[in-house]
């Protein structure tokens, strides 16, 4: 009678093997076709990208634009301004615009010195740790252009300051 119960325990091993293999290759199963899924998809989705940043650039490549080949840019007076720090610094620096065509720069130039005075205001509201790091000089030159095509009365900077550009940047 021994032999009877150890019979019972092998067909019970071999369909629990049997339900692991299944589990498994289910597993593989799902898994391969999740990556088969991604890496067709990633093509699809690059193309989308590609797409949307040939619009772009489209859109700021209009008629009457300066290319890449012939910028426009004006060089604004050296600004000084007292920083808003307790400790009193002084930002001294020197800006220069990137245009989007000479009838901008026409524009700027009769509006200097509304331009000049938004600039003041903006620069004198920073304080010194604010300007100190590189990331603080793309937000101040970002705030430069909005300040400037606000001036001007420009909506897209694909019409107006195109990019703001720092020929120096001291701070005491």
């Amino acid at each position: 009678m021994a032999a009877a119960p150890a019979e019972v325990e092998v067909p019970k091993k071999k369909g629990k093997l049997l339900v692991i293999v299944i589990a498994l290759l289910a597993v593989v199963l799902v898994g391969g076709g999740v990556g088969a899924y991604l890496l067709m998809s990633k093509p699809a989705v690059e193309k989308k990208a590609k797409s949307a940043h040939k619009e772009a650039a489209a859109d700021d490549k209009e008629e009457g634009e300066a290319d890449d080949e012939n910028p426009v840019y004006e060089k604004l007076d050296q600004f000084t301004v007292n920083l808003s720090d307790p400790e009193s610094h002084i930002l001294q620096t020197d800006v220069q615009l990137r245009l989007a065509d000479t009838k901008v720069q026409e524009k700027l130039k009769v509006h200097m010195p509304e331009v000049r005075d938004a600039l003041i205001r903006l620069l004198s509201s920073k304080t010194a740790a604010e300007l100190a790091t590189p990331e603080g000089k793309d937000k101040i030159g970002l705030e430069v252009q909005k300040s400037i095509n606000e001036v001007l009365g420009v909506k897209k900077r694909s019409k107006g300051v195109k990019k703001v550009l720092f020929a120096s940047f001291i701070i005491q």
